[in-house]
């Protein structure tokens, strides 16, 4: 690991509590935060967060919020998709801006999703253990419908602590037990193969979708 990541690792480490968005993501302020992208350290991200509430009239507790949960989102999603791409099967997208696609997975395109289990899911979490095909097509069914929307193939990480439910943000930063899952799983990937018709076009569709469970508390 370099020291970059290193850096990053102990950042992450020093959230003791992840704050709620206080609102549904919207375009609107995900433009005003984009400065978590480039931002590394917890000191910086509140110095960015006063100059953007200054420059725009914002509350800052509710604004400071939705940052941190962005910036904490941003960069544990990019240290485990580095370790994706370490996989000798996987390839990144050039273009580290395309909206569908993070990387290659013997040679189908993948956009890599991590997230807890959905509360909104209709089933038990055991349920979804069992049916994977299932979730996939409901988290595909049931995705935002701002900018990241799209029916192309997926990657899913799914998050849940058995017996704290509250602390399931950890495991996004637990990158040891999250590597080992991901290494089990690209050396025999199985991939599910959806159907999907969606409202906007008519057209059906049918993406291929990973669903990797990743379990804190058992």
């Amino acid at each position: 690991m370099n020291a970059k990541n290193h850096r990053i690792h102990a950042e992450l480490h020093k959230l003791t509590e992840l704050p709620p968005w206080g609102r549904a993501q919207g375009n609107h302020w995900d433009r005003l935060s984009r400065f978590v992208y480039r931002t590394e350290t917890l000191a910086e991200m509140r110095q960015q967060v006063r100059r953007v509430v200054a420059a725009n009239g914002l509350d800052q507790a509710a604004f400071a919020a939705y940052a941190i949960r962005r910036w904490y989102n941003f960069h544990t999603h990019n240290q485990i998709l580095q370790m994706i791409l370490a996989h000798p099967d996987v390839t990144p997208e050039p273009n580290r801006k395309h909206h569908t696609i993070d990387f290659y997975l013997r040679g189908l395109p993948f956009d890599l999703k991590i997230s807890r289990f959905p509360r909104a899911y209709p089933r038990p979490f055991e349920f979804a253990q069992q049916h994977p095909h299932h979730l996939a097509q409901w988290q595909y069914e049931n995705q935002s419908k701002q900018g990241r929307y799209h029916t192309g193939n997926r990657f899913f990480i799914v998050l849940h602590h058995t017996t704290q439910p509250k602390l399931v943000w950890q495991i996004r930063r637990d990158f040891k037990t999250v590597y080992s899952r991901l290494k089990q799983f690209l050396d025999a990937p199985t991939l599910l193969g959806l159907t999907l018709q969606p409202q906007s076009s008519g057209e059906v569709v049918r993406p291929w979708a990973v669903v990797l469970f990743c379990i804190a508390g058992e």
